[in-house]
């Protein structure tokens, strides 16, 4: 165990790693599962994503199947060593852009420019609030 002056402690290091580790139980503070995707471009926390674009992912389009929506917190991060990769969040509780009027417990699908908007089709979210509005954020669950 190595203290930093910050009061955070890591185990191992990047050349010195542990091989396995045994526990009976762990926490997060942030709520959602993510892997990290080559996307075509930079995009913010909240994007909602697809498979295509000139590399694995891109901002989804109408009525497409959704893989995830862009983390910024990640409570767990898989394929972290990609270079260059996008975090995108499998599962879990995270903010997502909509477009259009959302009430909680609405399905989210796919609109345009990497907004969810409320669906029947191709569901990969549930909203957890209201939104009112043209453009905005909720918090929702991806499935």
């Amino acid at each position: 165990v190595i203290p930093h002056t910050n009061g955070t402690y890591d185990l191992g290091r990047p050349n010195n790693r542990w091989n396995m580790v045994y526990a009976t139980a762990s926490k997060a503070v942030y709520a959602d599962l993510a892997e990290k995707y080559l996307a075509d471009m930079e995009y913010p926390v909240g994007t909602v994503m697809m498979v295509g674009g000139y590399k694995e992912v891109t901002a989804c389009t109408s009525k497409a199947k959704a893989i995830g929506v862009v983390s910024g917190h990640p409570a767990y991060l898989m394929n972290y060593e990609l270079d260059g990769g996008t975090p995108i969040a499998l599962k879990g509780r995270v903010p997502v852009k909509v477009c259009g009027s959302v009430k909680k417990g609405d399905h989210l699908g796919c609109g345009d420019n990497g907004m969810a908007v409320v669906s029947s089709e191709h569901i990969f979210g549930i909203s957890l609030e209201d939104f009112d509005g043209d453009i905005g954020v909720v918090e929702a669950v991806i499935l």
